[in-house]
């Protein structure tokens, strides 16, 4: 009797102890599989979020790269600018300032204006000449010469201190001015001159 209790108890004690065994090793095989999951789906997400992170650094260097090219041509483009800007000025300025050093061209000007002033004032008002103080003593007997001949109202001469060459004119009245100096005509070509001449200047 006691035997069969003894083997029946060892019986028992086995099977449960088998079944303890094989839970456990449900468990473990259950959680290895659930952290092989959350292994694999942590390294997804981090395949993920580096992927993400290469493409917006790629992106980021492109857009980078293709602003600073931009910047780069506009630099150059307005260095280019500046400098043909200034040899155009430096270029137009000399070349007024050359013609009206020259004191046959002023007075070609002059008495050509004085031909058609007619036409400017039908009225034939008296025209007032303003010059530089330079070219006052050196053109005055030319204007009251010449250039009065041509004018049918009386012609009077001064000068300001603000002219350096060339010279204004216009009604006695002092209504309105006409403005010949070399800064006017420099100003003037510079308009036309620009386009057409950056080329020589500075290579596209």
């Amino acid at each position: 009797m006691n035997e069969k209790l003894q083997e029946l108890t060892n019986k028992i004690f086995r099977e449960g102890l088998e079944k303890g065994k094989a839970e456990a090793d449900k468990l473990v095989s259950k959680a290895k599989s659930e952290a092989e999951q959350m292994i694999q789906a942590a390294t997804d997400e981090a395949g993920r979020i580096l992927a993400k992170a290469e493409k917006e650094a790629a992106e980021l260097k492109k857009n980078t790269e293709s602003e600073l090219l931009m910047s780069t041509k506009q630099a150059i483009v307005s260095v280019k600018q500046k400098i043909t800007d200034i040899m155009v000025d430096e270029t137009v300025n000399q070349a007024a300032a050359d013609a009206f050093d020259d004191p046959e061209f002023v007075k070609s000007l002059m008495l050509k204006i004085a031909e058609n002033w007619d036409k400017i004032e039908n009225d034939g008002k008296d025209v007032m000449f303003f010059l530089s103080p330079k070219e006052h003593s050196q053109l005055e007997s030319f204007l009251k010469g010449k250039v009065a001949a041509k004018i049918k109202g009386g012609l009077d001469i001064d000068f300001e201190d603000s002219i350096k060459s060339g010279f204004k004119l216009g009604p006695k009245d002092g209504s309105y001015k006409l403005s010949f100096t070399n800064k006017d005509f420099s100003h003037f070509f510079k308009q036309y001159l620009r386009p057409r001449t950056r080329k020589f200047f500075v290579e596209d």
